[in-house]
């Protein structure tokens, strides 16, 4: 008969056998202690999405740096303010539409840019504010609300935003042809021309 208190035959190892595997346990725990935790492999960095303004900006920029003033000519003496009262009138009424002065350098990244725009509008015209508005954003274009706006069958849709970081302002109509213009911001403020007169 068995003991509650010894073992069945063939359950349990013999005890130099379970002395050797609790070693043999042991060491195989203890062996990892000392050395340091393999570390995870780095994600691997993935290259950052390329700005489609970037190289353009730059060339830009490198090519307007030395841009100068061309030659204008300058208008005779006497001539700044209308000579007759009719005249004068109509320019204080159209004193809204008068913008900032453009330098040679901001001419000419405007007319880039302009240019840039309107070589996109000839290949992909936009029939209405949110496929211009696509294309602006796919050119790069930050396009706030109010930047892009309906037009009619003969322009089309309307845009006018400033160029990024530098300005100055560049505004015009998808139609077909395209037209797209430079200019400076307006004196009562934005590149989109103010509606109405005084």
């Amino acid at each position: 008969m068995i003991s509650p208190t010894s073992p069945a035959r063939g359950t349990f190892p013999a005890r130099g056998t379970t002395a050797a595997l609790l070693t043999a346990a042991a060491v195989f725990l203890l062996a990892g202690c000392d050395s340091a935790p393999a570390a995870a492999p780095a994600p691997r960095a993935e290259a950052p999405a390329a700005d489609p303004q970037a190289a353009f900006l730059a060339e830009v920029a490198a090519r307007c740096a030395t841009a100068t003033a061309s030659p204008t000519p300058t208008a005779p003496a006497g001539e700044a303010v209308p000579p007759d009262p009719e005249s004068r009138k109509y320019a204080e009424n159209h004193a809204y539409r008068q913008q900032t002065r453009l330098t040679p350098a901001a001419r000419c990244r405007g007319e880039a840019h302009a240019a840039r725009i309107r070589a996109e509008l000839a290949t992909a015209p936009a029939a209405n504010p949110a496929e211009l508005t696509a294309l602006l954003r796919g050119l790069g274009y930050p396009v706030a609300g109010g930047d892009v706006y309906e037009g009619n069958a003969a322009e089309g849709p309307g845009f006018a935003l400033m160029v990024p970081g530098t300005g100055p302002c560049v505004s015009g109509r998808s139609g077909a042809p395209a037209r797209v213009e430079v200019h400076g911001v307006y004196v009562e403020g934005g590149c989109r021309e103010p509606a109405g007169g005084h």
